[in-house]
């Protein structure tokens, strides 16, 4: 008899969501499944409520039907803990202006509550994953654009998070 490997446990799940705007239905009965290793691609034409379905994923948006679980709680009511075990990389640069590389890790971190010296003992192998060591007291307006955006990647991955998105700025 062969042994069948168990499905794994999906990460994220979005389950029949629908999202209405006045009489307008911007999202109508959307459902997948994240499992862990996956990657999922939202594409379609501008309209098709793709930043919609990512927005009520992350919890920024409630749907009018359905609901969204992940890591085996569910939104709204658990989304403090989601929100917790996710790294988000927006679209646009929201990187301190005012903070070297190092500091915008730190403050960033502490959202996550994490202490200080936690954050500081994973900055360097950010930094240095982000292939910017070197410019760890460097400030965001001294980056290139590619360098902004892995510093935001980094950002995005110091509370070691379950999941990583990249979220359109709307």
């Amino acid at each position: 008899m062969q042994q069948v490997e168990p499905m794994p446990t999906a990460m994220l799940g979005a389950h029949n969501l629908v999202k209405r705007y006045g009489t307008t239905t911007v999202v109508d009965g959307v459902s997948f499944d994240i499992a862990p290793g996956e990657c999922l691609g939202v594409i379609g034409p501008n309209g098709a409520g793709k930043t919609t379905t990512i927005r009520m994923c992350l919890g920024l948006t409630v749907p009018d039907e359905g609901f969204v679980s992940a890591f085996g709680l569910r939104m709204p009511q658990d989304a403090l803990a989601i929100k917790a075990q996710l790294g988000v990389v927006s679209q646009l640069d929201t990187l301190d202006p005012d903070f070297t590389c190092a500091e915008n890790l730190l403050v960033y971190g502490r959202y996550f509550g994490m202490g200080a010296a936690q954050i500081r003992a994973r900055t360097p192998q950010l930094l240095e994953f982000a292939s910017l060591a070197h410019k760890a007291n460097a400030k965001p307006g001294e980056l290139s654009g590619g360098m902004k955006r892995r510093l935001s990647l980094a950002r995005a991955l110091v509370n070691d998070p379950k999941l990583l998105t990249h979220r359109r700025a709307t």
